[in-house]
C-alpha cells in the first residue's frame, strides 16, 4: 500500500506555460503535391491523427510548445522533426522512397530514426511480424535476425539474442522492466502481443541504460499509439488453429477527445495438445492464457502524464511426465487430443503497472517513471488444489531521467535508476527452487550525443550496485547476502549518407549470478532437467565490438552486422553424464573467458518494375569459442526468406497480399560434453489476407505453418531432451474488424 501512495504522489506536481497551435501542410518533395493520409504521432505524448486530402494537419490539444513529431506514410521515408509552436503553418516536405528498414527508435533514444543511431536496434511492427500469425510472441520474435525461440511446446516460450536467454536478456514494457522469474527455463515471457504496437531488440550488452542483467540484449516492447485526435475505435480479433484446436482473440477500444486519450483492451486463448508430424498428440501440452490491459494519456501545458497496466494470466500444462520406469518417445504421446487441466501444470499470474510523468521545459525534458511488477508462480504436480511451488515476486522500479538540448549539436541524458525486488515462497508449499531474498539495484548513468555534419556519436558511463540477500537457510546454506558493484561504458559512431549508413558501437555489460545459480539443488520438471548451483559464482562481464553498414536503395536495401562479444566469468548451464529422477542433470560453473562472435545479413528487394513484388532475406551466424569447452544450448545458425506478393484490388472483395516465408536452420553440432547434436531443417509457411468490404472492411487471414508437415526437433527445444518433435502441420484462419468514428 506504501507503494502505492508513493506511485501516485507522482501525479501531483503540474506546473507548465501555455502551447500555441501546431498547423502544417504535408508535400511530396519531389512533386510538391499534398500528401493524404499521412500518420503524424506526437512521440512525448503518444497523440496522433492523419493528414486530410489537401496534406494539412492541426493539433488541437493542449500540447507543450515544443513537440518531436514523427511523420510517416507508404512509399516516403519516415522523417522525425523538432517543432517549435507558432502562427504560420508548418510546410512538411517527405522524400519518396520504395524500400525502407529505416524506423523510429525508442528503446535507445526515442523519438530518433535509427540511421541517426549509434547502436544497431531491430525494430518491427507487430503486425510485421504476424504477416503469417504465430500461436506465441516467443515464435513471432524468432523471425528477427540474430533472435530465436526457446521453448517447451506452444505454452513455454523464451527469446534467446546471439546465444544467450533467460536471465541475460532484459525485457521491458514501455520502459517497465519485466521481473517474472525469467531466470527458469521453464518459465515463460509473461507477455502477450495485446496492445503491442511494435518491438525493438538491441543486441549485445545494453548496461548502459538498462542496468544489471542487460548483458545479452534487450526486448523492448511498444504499445500500440492511441486513437487519432478526436477519434474512437473498437476492433475485434479472432483466430483458429487446426494443431491445437487452439483459439487466440482479443476486444480493443480506443478513445481519444481533445488532450485525454484512453485505450482498453482484452484477450483470451486456449490450446488443446499440438498434433505431430506423426499424427500423435503431445500429452500436457496444452495451454490457456488471458490478459488485461488499460493505458490512460492526457497532457497540460508543458506536463504529460501516462498510466499503463497489464495483466495476464496462463494456466500451462507440462509435458514430458510419464509413469514409465524407461521412457521413450512414444511414452509422451497419445491418440487423444485433450485441453482439460492436467497434472503437472504451471499457473501465472502477472501484474504490470508504471506512472510516467514528463515536463517538457525549453531546452531540458525531465521524466519520472515509478512502476510496479506482481509475479504469482504456482506448481500442481500432485493435487489441483494444492501448489507444489508457490513464489511471489513483486518490485518496485523508479527511474528519473533527464534530457537537455544544449544546442543543435549536443544532447547530454542522464538518470537515476533503480529497483527493489522482493522474492518470496509460500510457507505452506512442499518444493523450493531459490530461497526467500531480496535485491536491491541502483545505477547512475550519464550520456553525451553529438553531432557534426554526416557524422552521430554517442558516448556514455554507468555505475551500479547489485545487492542480493536471502532471508531462509536453503540446501544448507544459511542466510546469504552477497554484492555486486560495477562500472560500464558504452561509446559509438554514426556516419549517414544519401545511400549508405556506417556504424561502430563498443560497449560493456555485466550481470550478477541470480539465486538459481548459487544455491541451486533440485529438479526443474517444466524445463526437463534436474540443476546443481555453486554459491562461488562471480559477476559475468562483457564487452562488445558491433558494426554495421547499410546500403539504402530506392529498391533495395542491405546489411550486413557482425560483431564479437568477449565474455570473462561466464557463467555455464552445461550437462554431465548423470540422471537424477530420470532428468539429465545439468550444473552451474564459471568459464574465465568465452568469445562470441558472428552476424547477421539482411537483404530487401523491391523491383521498380514489379512494385507488387517484395523479396526478402537474412542469414543469422553466431559461433562460440572457450579455452576448456564449447558452449551448450548455442542456436543453429539460420536462413530466413519472405517473398510477399501485394494485390491493388478496388472491389468488394479484395486478395491484399500473399506471403510465404522460408527458414532453413542449419545443423548443430559444435555441442558441448554430453550434449547431443541437432540435424539441419526447414520450414515452409505460407498466408494469404483478404479483405471483405470498402469504408471499413474486414480482413480476413488464411495459411499454413509447417506446410511439408517436416518432422523436426530444434536445437533450444526442451523437447529435445525427451525426443520429442515440434508441432506439425497447422491450418489457420483469422478475422479482424475495426470500427471508427469520428468524435465532435
Amino acid at each position: 500500500m506504501n507503494r502505492l501512495v508513493l506511485i501516485i504522489g507522482a501525479i501531483l506536481c503540474i506546473n507548465g506555460i501555455y502551447a500555441q497551435s501546431f498547423t502544417g501542410v504535408i508535400t511530396s518533395n519531389s512533386t510538391n503535391q499534398p500528401i493524404q493520409g499521412v500518420t503524424i504521432l506526437v512521440l512525448d505524448v503518444n497523440a496522433q491523427l492523419i493528414s486530410d486530402s489537401l496534406g494539412r494537419f492541426n493539433f488541437v490539444n493542449n500540447l507543450p510548445s515544443r513537440i518531436n513529431v514523427q511523420f510517416s506514410a507508404v512509399g516516403y521515408e519516415t522523417e522525425v522533426l523538432f517543432l517549435e509552436a507558432n502562427s504560420t503553418i508548418q510546410q512538411i516536405k517527405l522524400n519518396e522512397k520504395h524500400v525502407s528498414l529505416d524506423e523510429v527508435t525508442v528503446s535507445g533514444s526515442k523519438g530518433m530514426l535509427q540511421k541517426f543511431n549509434a547502436i544497431h536496434i531491430e525494430t518491427r511492427k507487430i503486425n510485421e511480424l504476424n504477416a503469417i500469425p504465430s500461436t506465441n510472441l516467443g515464435e513471432a520474435l524468432a523471425t528477427i535476425p540474430g533472435v530465436y525461440n526457446s521453448s517447451t511446446g506452444n505454452g513455454i516460450s523464451k527469446p534467446v539474442i546471439r546465444g544467450m536467454q533467460g536471465i541475460r536478456v532484459v525485457s521491458l514494457l514501455n520502459g517497465l522492466r519485466i521481473e517474472n522469474q525469467q531466470w527458469g527455463g521453464d518459465h515463460g515471457m509473461g507477455i502477450t502481443e495485446l496492445g503491442i504496437g511494435s518491438v525493438e531488440v538491441i543486441k549485445g550488452p545494453s548496461s548502459l541504460l538498462y542496468g544489471a542483467d542487460a548483458l545479452g540484449g534487450v526486448i523492448y516492447y511498444e504499445d500500440e499509439p492511441f486513437a487519432r485526435q478526436n477519434e474512437m475505435q473498437l476492433g475485434v480479433k479472432s483466430q483458429f488453429e487446426s494443431n491445437t484446436l487452439g483459439t487466440n482473440n482479443q476486444l480493443c477500444y480506443k478513445v481519444s477527445k481533445r488532450n485525454i486519450r484512453l485505450n482498453l483492451a482484452g484477450s483470451y486463448s486456449n490450446h488443446a495438445d499440438f498434433k505431430l508430424p506423426n499424427g500423435a498428440f503431445l500429452i500436457n501440452s496444452r495451454f490457456n492464457e488471458n490478459g488485461f490491459k488499460a493505458a490512460f494519456g492526457t497532457n497540460y501545458k508543458n506536463w504529460g502524464l501516462s498510466v499503463r497496466y497489464n495483466y495476464s494470466s496462463s494456466v500451462v500444462g507440462i509435458p514430458g511426465e510419464t509413469e514409465d520406469s524407461i521412457p521413450t518417445p512414444e511414452s509422451y504421446q497419445t491418440t487423444e487430443q485433450e485441453r482439460k487441466l492436467l497434472l503437472p501444470s504451471q499457473l501465472f499470474h502477472n501484474h504490470f503497472l508504471s506512472i510516467q510523468n514528463s515536463w517538457y521545459l525549453a531546452k531540458q525534458t525531465i521524466s519520472l517513471m515509478l512502476g510496479e511488477t506482481v509475479n504469482r508462480l504456482q506448481e500442481f504436480e500432485d493435487s489441483k488444489d494444492t501448489a507444489a511451488l508457490n513464489m511471489l515476486l513483486s518490485n518496485t522500479l523508479y527511474h528519473l531521467k533527464s534530457v537537455t538540448k544544449f544546442n543543435g549539436q549536443f544532447n547530454f541524458v542522464y538518470g537515476f535508476q533503480g529497483m527493489i525486488q522482493d522474492n518470496s515462497n509460500d510457507p505452506t508449499a512442499e518444493e523450493k527452487l531459490i530461497p526467500s531474498s531480496v535485491t536491491f539495484d541502483n545505477g547512475i548513468y550519464g550520456l553525451l550525443y553529438f553531432k557534426y555534419s554526416k557524422w552521430n556519436t554517442q558516448a556514455g558511463i554507468r555505475g551500479d550496485v547489485r545487492t542480493i540477500k536471502s532471508r531462509e537457510n536453503f540446501n544448507g546454506f544459511e542466510g546469504v547476502k552477497k554484492q555486486f558493484p560495477s562500472l560500464n561504458f558504452s561509446i559509438g559512431t554514426v556516419r549517414s549518407g544519401k545511400e549508405s549508413t556506417a556504424r561502430m558501437n563498443v560497449s560493456t555489460g555485466f550481470r550478477a549470478p541470480h539465486l538459481s545459480e548459487l544455491m541451486a539443488n533440485g529438479a526443474h520438471d517444466g524445463a526437463l532437467r534436474y540443476e546443481i548451483g555453486d554459491i562461488n559464482l562471480k559477476a559475468e562481464k562483457a564487452s562488445q565490438l558491433d558494426l554495421t553498414y547499410e546500403i539504402h536503395k530506392d529498391h533495395l536495401e542491405f546489411i550486413v552486422n557482425p560483431f564479437g562479444n568477449y565474455i570473462r566469468d561466464y557463467i555455464l548451464l552445461t550437462p554431465i553424464d548423470s540422471t537424477i529422477d530420470n532428468l539429465p542433470v545439468f550444473q552451474y560453473k564459471q568459464m574465465s573467458q568465452v568469445w562470441l562472435y558472428g552476424g547477421d545479413l539482411a537483404i530487401h528487394f523491391h523491383p521498380h518494375f514489379a512494385h507488387w513484388l517484395h523479396l526478402e532475406s537474412n542469414y543469422s551466424f553466431i559461433q562460440s569459442e572457450s579455452k576448456n569447452e564449447k558452449l551448450a544450448l548455442m542456436p543453429q545458425n539460420r536462413i530466413s526468406s519472405t517473398m510477399r506478393i501485394d494485390f491493388k484490388m478496388n472491389s468488394w472483395f479484395k486478395l491484399t497480399e500473399i506471403v510465404v516465408q522460408h527458414a532453413y536452420l542449419f545443423e548443430q553440432n559444435r555441442v558441448a560434453s554430453f550434449e547431443t547434436s541437432s540435424p539441419a531443417y526447414q520450414l515452409i509457411n505460407i498466408g494469404t489476407t483478404m479483405k471483405l468490404g470498402k469504408k471499413m472492411p474486414v480482413n480476413i487471414g488464411f495459411g499454413v505453418k509447417n506446410l511439408l508437415n517436416a518432422t523436426y526437433i530444434d536445437h533450444l527445444s526442451r523437447l529435445k531432451n525427451i525426443q520429442v518433435s515440434q508441432p506439425g502441420r497447422n491450418v489457420y484462419l483469422s478475422l479482424k474488424y475495426t470500427f471508427s468514428k469520428e468524435l465532435k
